[in-house]
């Protein structure tokens, strides 16, 4: 396992960051437009590992593609709803959107063979939810070790929907997502109501995708209708920076009361992280909308809050970790789905705090930080193979020596170069 850590600040942090593009547009733009008719260029497609398991399941599929990694473009030749390989193994590597997405895509083929596994963790991250929907829908499969999970087969013959369907929202919010994008192959189109009582960003960021990609998709309490015979047109997208990411370099403003702007990001992204920066403003920090992109002033003194992060919760590590130098108690909820992410994120974040001298208790869904009652001080500390875990604790390392993020190759999931980049502008 490699080690890393980043260099103590000394200094008031000032820098302008461009980075690359959503994870999660990502995954969701290269399935869309491998299904459109037409070709598509893509913009700003990330290096990340989940990523390149997307661009692996196109090569998996026979749908012809040309990556140039260097400038971040893909060009995507859309099979217009049918993938050219019916016999194909694909896999997903810890990527749960690519998983989450590409089985309701080959169930709605009508025909074809598709095996899909993953890397371990991923295989034992619940996915019965959405199956039991797709097997309602008239979805074929088997199973190699245990019903209802990967590995799984599955023997596509088409999909049709003969009853009315609803899905858990409070779960994951991928998969409806992924039943939606595959809705325009579903024989008559789809409709299929979400419980929940919250907002889903997520499923939203997904419609509005597949709205800029000619599908007609109508929404109203809850309930999704997509009419059948409907079809992906392809486009020239640009990905917007990734929010989840560019929290960890405004984190760099708060925590050293600097002056950090992350480019091309607006506040009306369409990634719900985005509301990360209400928590920073709450936090005393000044958030500023530039034309090209936003700027977080760190406050002379960083306040606690108590803030419920269920609709934005890949950033509540990063709020965890930025806690450690407030003034007053920090309280975050929302977060039982985490338990289920990567690792298991309550604890995990909790364990590493922990470690480091930070006073933390839990919840099932809720992790309550005391910087008043804490001492840092020098350690280890796991990534659990987690990047958003790694890359969150190591931000103590601003302040306080000796901080080591064990197991630091996991950030390659979404930023490959995170301690580099961070090591230039510290």
């Amino acid at each position: 396992m490699t080690q890393q850590s980043l260099p103590l600040a000394t200094k008031k942090i000032s820098a302008e960051v461009s980075l690359p593009g959503s994870k999660s547009l990502s995954n969701r733009v290269l399935l869309i437009a491998a299904m459109a008719k037409g070709e598509s260029v893509i913009d700003n497609l990330p290096l990340s590992k989940d990523v390149l398991a997307g661009v692996g399941a196109l090569k998996a599929l026979g749908v012809s593609h040309q990556f140039d990694e260097a400038s971040g473009r893909i060009v995507i030749q859309g099979a217009n709803g049918s993938f050219p390989n019916q016999k194909a193994r694909i896999f997903c590597n810890e990527a749960g959107t690519l998983t989450r997405f590409i089985i309701p895509l080959c169930a709605a083929q009508k025909s074809g063979e598709y095996y899909i596994y993953a890397a371990d963790r991923m295989m034992a991250r619940p996915i019965a939810e959405q199956l039991s929907v797709l097997n309602s829908l008239g979805m074929h499969a088997t199973y190699e070790q245990y019903q209802s999970s990967l590995p799984m087969t599955i023997l596509a013959e088409g999909l049709k929907q003969t009853s009315n369907v609803s899905i858990n929202g409070a779960k994951s919010s991928q998969f409806l997502s992924g039943l939606l994008i595959a809705s325009p192959l579903i024989d008559g189109g789809l409709s299929i109501h979400s419980d929940t009582d919250h907002p889903q960003p997520y499923v939203q960021m997904t419609v509005d995708m597949m709205r800029d990609f000619g599908v007609v998709v109508n929404v109203e309490n809850n309930l999704y209708k997509i009419q059948g015979n409907q079809s992906y047109q392809a486009r020239h997208y640009a990905i917007e920076p990734d929010i989840s990411t560019a929290s960890y370099f405004w984190a760099l403003a708060a925590i050293t009361q600097g002056d950090v702007k992350v480019k091309h990001v607006t506040r009306d992204a369409k990634q719900g992280d985005i509301r990360f920066l209400e928590v920073l403003e709450k936090m005393g920090c000044q958030v500023i909308a530039e034309e090209d992109g936003i700027r977080v002033i760190g406050g002379e003194v960083l306040k606690g809050v108590t803030v419920d992060m269920r609709n934005f919760s890949d950033t509540f590590m990063t709020v965890a970790a930025i806690a450690c130098f407030a003034k007053g108690e920090t309280h975050i909820t929302g977060l039982a789905h985490t338990r289920l992410q990567e690792s298991d994120r309550v604890s995990a974040m909790a364990e590493g705090l922990t470690r480091l001298g930070v006073n933390v208790t839990t919840t099932k869904d809720s992790i309550h930080i005391y910087p008043e009652k804490s001492a840092l001080r020098a350690a280890t500390v796991e990534g659990h193979n987690d990047h958003r875990i790694a890359m969150s604790l190591a931000l103590i390392g601003l302040k306080q020596e000796g901080v080591i993020i064990n197991g630091a190759e996991c950030v390659s999931k979404t930023c490959p170069d995170y301690f580099e980049r961070m090591a230039k502008i510290i």
